[in-house]
Order: structure tokens, then sequence, then C-alpha cells
């Protein structure tokens, strides 16, 4: 049947099934290691509380499973953040022969980890161990060197864990307070007449010192 001029023409619509199916495309393939840059920057940006398969998915441009098949469970995401994350830094210790040099490397190599990495901070304060392939050469060193100093072998395994909460103690300082003024430690009436301007570097530096001048004399 022909259609009368000027009538709209109508295209018959093909059924369900005879329409042609939208092939899905190949989902994005990503490496671990491009889950673990992404995850490692949201968490030293924003905190480990940010860092979610979502949150990956917007700054890697995927779905959030496709994060989650190539990288498993957050729980083992934060775990590989923090192996990865210590093994680079234990990789930079170049150790020196006197003891004290080599627990000073090892405290000021430390902390820098713990202020450029927030997220092993955070992770240490949630009582996760900074376990890493590297952790326990880096232990025995100076272990070594503190018994090398004269200490026993209990008291040097103890003189270890005392340089490391001090470490750990001062970054959480240090990282806590920030640069914001309610955090300076100078406003305190005491300091400020004292020391006048508040060094962080000079407050780590004398806390070493003594704990080196402790050891030694313990060692005697």
């Amino acid at each position: 049947m022909l259609a009368e001029p000027g009538s709209p023409t109508e295209t018959p619509r093909p059924s369900d099934e005879a329409r042609p199916r939208r092939r899905r495309g190949r989902p994005n393939v990503l490496s671990r290691e491009q889950v673990i840059d992404a995850a490692t920057a949201i968490a030293n940006e924003e905190g480990l509380d940010r860092l979610s398969f979502r949150a990956l998915g917007v700054r890697l441009g995927v779905a959030p499973m496709t994060v989650h098949r190539t990288i498993g469970g957050l729980d083992d995401l934060h775990a590989e953040l923090v192996r990865r994350t210590v093994d680079e830094f234990t990789a930079t210790f170049v150790w020196p022969a006197d003891w004290r040099e080599v627990v000073r490397v090892f405290a000021c190599t430390f902390r820098d980890l713990l202020r450029t990495h927030p997220l092993v901070l955070e992770s240490h304060s949630r009582r996760a161990p900074l376990v890493s392939s590297e952790s326990d050469a880096v232990v025995a060193k100076v272990v070594g060197a503190l018994r090398a100093a004269g200490l026993s072998d209990t008291d040097a395994v103890y003189a270890f864990f005392v340089v490391y909460d001090f470490v750990v103690g001062h970054a959480s300082v240090q990282v806590g307070r920030g640069e914001s003024d309610a955090g300076r430690p100078e406003r305190q009436q005491l300091v400020g007449q004292v020391l006048g301007t508040h060094s962080y570097d000079a407050r780590f530096e004398l806390g070493l010192d003594v704990l080196l001048a402790g050891i030694e004399a313990r060692g005697r």
C-alpha cells in the first residue's frame, strides 16, 4: 500500500529478538602497580579512610569492580601499600661502620619515611605491623650495632624499640600538629620565652643525642 503524498512514512521497528545485541566492550586492564600508585597518592593526600574502590576507580578512570579484580580486598591493599613503601625506603639505607651512626641513620631515615608517607604512620597508629621484605634485615643491623655498643642481647632489642618508639612519637606529634598556628609549640608561654622559635629538627636531634648518650652509658 502506497502512502499518500505528504503523509509521514513510518519505518517498522525491529522486534527485540531481531534487534542486534550491543557488544560489551572488554573491561579495562589495570596492573597492580597502577592501582598501588593511585592508592598511595590517595592515602597520603586524604588518609586511609578515604581509600575505596570507588575513589580508586575515579582516579584511574575505570569501574570500581575493575580495581577489585586487579588488587583483591582493601585489607590486602593496605598491607601492600605499607610493604612497598617501607621496602622503597629500606633500600635507601647506606650503613656506616660506627654503631652510633647506624642508629642515627635508622632513626633519621625512618622519620623521613613517616613524614613523607603519612599512610605508613596512620597504618602504624591502627596497630598494623610495618613489615616488608627488608624490615627484618634493618632490625638485625640496628640490633647488631647496639650489641657493638656493649649492650646485652636483650638490652639491644629493647633499645632498638626505644629508638623506634621515639621516632614514631616525634613524627606523630609533628604530622598531627601540622603547620597550624594552634599547633605551634612556641605559642606556649614558657617555650616562647626560652626558645623564641621552635624547631622540630633541633628537637629531634637533641632527643636522638640523649638516647645515644644513654645507650653508650648503658653499654659501659
